[in-house]
Order: structure tokens, then C-alpha cells, then sequence
């Protein structure tokens, strides 16, 4: 009886930690969602990534095109980094 409790336990924490993982994705758009992977498959090439709570969207925007330069990315590209950037600093995700 113990063992169940415990596998119990086990399933029930892993499915919360699943869904607290999954949740602040689903609150991003799909173009957000490909901005965010632009960022974490680029942007950590030369830096550790920070979160983007650590920026304004003033900073993010600023920091996204220049990067975007850097990067030679297409404006479509830095457009979807930007749009991931500003809607992830907002203190609800």
C-alpha cells in the first residue's frame, strides 16, 4: 500500500510540474512561440540566455533588431524574436 501512495505521489507531482511547464507557453501565440524559438536556439550561441522579465519592452525591441542585424536574420525573423520578447517579459507568463 505504501508503494502505490508513493508511485501515486510520484504521478501526480510529475503531471503538475508538466503542466506548469507547458502552461506559459500556451498563453504565447503561435508567432510568439516561434519567436521563443529563435531565441533560445540562437541567442545562447554567445551568452547565456536571461529571462526576459530582465528587459523593457523598450530594450527587448532595441536589442532584437540590432541582434537581428547581427544575426542576418530575415525581418520576418526579428519581428517574431520581438513579438516573443516583449509578450514574455509581462509579469503574468
Amino acid at each position: 500500500m505504501g508503494e502505490k501512495l508513493i508511485s501515486g505521489m510520484m504521478a501526480a507531482m510529475m503531471l503538475g510540474l508538466f503542466m506548469a511547464a507547458c502552461g506559459s507557453d500556451a498563453k504565447l501565440t503561435a508567432d510568439q512561440q516561434r519567436g521563443k524559438r529563435i531565441y533560445e536556439a540562437l541567442c545562447d550561441k554567445c551568452h547565456k540566455l536571461i529571462s526576459p522579465k530582465q528587459h523593457s519592452d523598450e530594450e527587448w525591441t532595441a536589442a532584437a533588431d540590432r541582434y537581428g542585424v547581427k544575426l542576418k536574420l530575415q525581418p520576418g525573423e526579428t519581428a517574431l524574436l520581438r513579438a516573443y520578447l516583449t509578450r514574455a517579459n509581462d509579469s503574468d507568463l
